[in-house]
């Protein structure tokens, strides 16, 4: 009898194991036939997901956390890379690498900022170049998507019409966002529309809202930190006592932690920029990132 229920227990686990293998084998087979798209970063690796839904499967090359602009393309990225139909980066100069990543692949291409209109640093060694964060405005994300959707749908043009609904509910959402920050600068008192920041990555957000921007470095360049510079950031966010100083969160905040000792003001904080975070922290998608960056924002300068 025991050795009955031995062999029925037995049986049982190789048929659940079947089952398992079963079910694995289809999930990878329909995997399998669906088409890859590739993102330069994970921030628009996430917006293209809400546009191509389940439909693709899109990958970004850059992982959670990583500094974008200097990043280094390995063998493991261009073989995964052989793979995709399209690649998508944003443009702007901010993937220093992408030109020479694509040239070895033999697939589409869409840039986004070919469809942006730009705004420009204004000083340093990279003024007159573009500044390629205009997705950290929500008004410049929905400028993503509609971009998006229009781009994928000449490639595809059987999904256009499931492109467009996915853009369609994803806009809304972006939206709901960009209304309640609007709001929120309305009743701001001007003289708290400061926001000062590590980086210059925050212009096509100070522009839409009618805030000001001050940071310690321009774009990508927090080696060029000077003691001119410093001064100048301390000597402001003392006149217009700013009440909160961030910094992002792919480098470091020790050169914004002196200002904020040096000043009185509160540390409000690490904002995302260049990517998004890993899947247990604030921003593991886009709009997660916003959310976490504006309510930051609004804490500091309420």
């Amino acid at each position: 009898m025991l050795n009955m229920k031995k062999n029925i227990l037995f049986l049982s686990l190789i048929l659940l194991l079947s089952i398992a293998s079963g079910s694995c084998k289809r999930i990878s087979n329909k995997n399998e036939t669906k088409e890859v798209i590739l993102a330069s970063f994970t921030v628009l690796a996430d917006i293209i997901s809400n546009v191509a839904k389940d439909d693709f499967i899109v990958r970004s090359i850059t992982k959670p956390g990583v500094e974008v602009h200097g990043y280094q393309p390995t063998p493991s990225d261009l073989v995964n890379a052989s793979s995709a139909f399209v690649f998508i980066d944003n443009g702007f100069g901010f993937e220093l690498w992408a030109e020479k990543f694509v040239s070895n692949l033999k697939v589409k291409r869409i840039t986004v900022a070919e469809d942006l209109d730009p705004i420009f640093i204004s000083e340093d060694f990279y003024k007159g170049k573009p500044n390629p964060h205009a997705w950290i405005s929500p008004k410049r994300g929905i400028l993503y998507v509609d971009i998006l959707v229009d781009s994928l749908s000449e490639l595809r043009p059987s999904k256009r019409t499931l492109f467009e609904e996915n853009g369609k509910i994803y806009k809304n959402k972006l939206s709901k966002i960009d209304k309640e920050f609007s709001l929120f600068i309305n009743n701001l008192n001007k003289d708290r529309r400061y926001l000062v920041s590590c980086e210059g990555a925050f212009s096509y957000l100070t522009n839409d809202y009618g805030l000001e921007e001050v940071y310690l470095w321009p774009v990508n360049a927090e080696s060029q930190i000077t003691p001119k510079r410093m001064a100048r950031t301390i000597s402001l966010v003392k006149e217009k006592n700013v009440p909160s100083v961030f910094c992002e969160s792919t480098v470091s905040n020790e050169s914004q932690m002196v200002v904020a000792n040096e000043t009185g003001a509160n540390f409000g904080g690490n904002l995302f920029v260049d990517s998004l975070s890993e899947d247990s922290g604030p921003a593991s998608s886009y709009l997660k990132m916003l959310e976490h960056n504006l309510e930051l924002i609004k804490k500091g300068l309420f």
